[in-house]
Parts: structure tokens; C-alpha cells; sequence
């Protein structure tokens, strides 16, 4: 996870946070969401993007995570586009192909398609720059969240299997 972040941070994040701690393992959609939310909550922010649909969270966490903080959502969003300092759009793929254009206002949530961008070539300059940087490891008490609120005996979703889909022979 601390790798991940890293490279996220040589192709130009300012900052990263670590949310780590035992009590998180097996979390559901809900779990998650209210680890985010006590972690976005320490800080401002105007824009917070999920993946649309991670293996962990059901695909639920960006909408959950909207809905704690009271916040405008959107999901499976393919395109971001700056109105003002305020309002941006955004664009989703709907039936058909089609593309949607929304207007939300900020703060908000965006839950983002694969593939919206395509992220730049980092250096050896660029990795040797973040590979110094304290990156904060936040755990349930940082963040003043229970261990009860998180993981396995909280979850109310709870994956049953994982797999790829042979191929029908027709």
C-alpha cells in the first residue's frame, strides 16, 4: 500500500495518508466509508475521487463515503472538467454508449471509471523525491474511530467468492 501511494505521489499528489491498522481487514463498503470519512474530516477538502468498482467495498464506498459527509456524488465518472473555483463537470458513460455531462458542485465525491486518464511517466528524479517523504500511518484510534465500527464482525456484506467465469462452450 505505502508503494502505491509513493508512485501516486512521484506523478504529482502533494500529499498521501496511510490508513493502516489490523482492525480494518475484512471491512465492507461501510467499514470503509467510515474510515474515510474520519480521515477526510481532519482536513478540508474539495474533491475526493474512489475507484467505481475496487474488490473491497463492494463497489459501495464512494457513495457511502458521500452520504457520511453530506456531500453531492458522482459515480462512474470518464471525464473531469474544471468550471470555477466552485462547480466542475463531469461525465459518465450511460446505455448506449452515450455520455452524460453533470455539473456538481464542490465539495463532492466522484467515484472514477478506469481509464479516465493515463497517468504520465515518473522519472528516476521524481521517485528519488518522494522516496525520502514521511508519509503519515493513521490507525483506528488516529483517526477516533472504534475497532468495533471496522472490519470482519462489523461488516454486514461479506464476499463469498472471487473468480473469473469460464467460458460457455455456444
Amino acid at each position: 500500500a505505502e508503494e502505491v501511494l509513493r508512485r501516486q505521489m512521484a506523478m504529482g499528489a502533494d500529499q498521501g495518508l496511510l490508513l493502516l491498522d489490523d482492525a480494518f481487514k475484512g471491512s465492507d463498503g461501510n467499514g470503509i466509508a467510515g474510515a474515510l470519512k474520519a480521515a477526510t474530516t481532519q482536513k478540508k477538502y474539495d474533491l475526493i475521487l474512489t475507484g467505481a468498482q475496487a474488490d473491497d467495498g463492494a463497489g459501495q464506498v464512494g457513495g457511502m463515503l458521500a452520504a457520511m459527509l453530506d456531500i453531492p456524488y458522482a459515480s462512474l465518472v470518464n471525464a473531469i472538467e474544471i468550471v470555477d473555483g466552485s462547480k466542475i463537470k463531469v461525465g459518465r458513460e450511460i446505455a448506449g454508449g452515450n455520455q452524460e455531462m453533470n455539473e456538481i458542485t464542490l465539495p463532492c465525491v466522484l467515484s472514477i471509471q478506469t481509464g479516465i486518464n493515463e497517468p504520465r511517466y515518473v522519472g528516476i528524479r521524481g521517485i528519488r523525491k518522494v522516496a525520502s517523504v514521511e508519509i503519515p500511518t493513521l490507525s483506528t484510534s488516529d483517526l477516533g474511530i472504534s475497532a468495533d465500527s471496522v472490519g470482519e464482525t462489523s461488516a454486514k456484506v461479506k464476499r463469498l467468492d472471487y473468480f473469473v467465469p469460464q467460458l460457455g462452450n455456444g
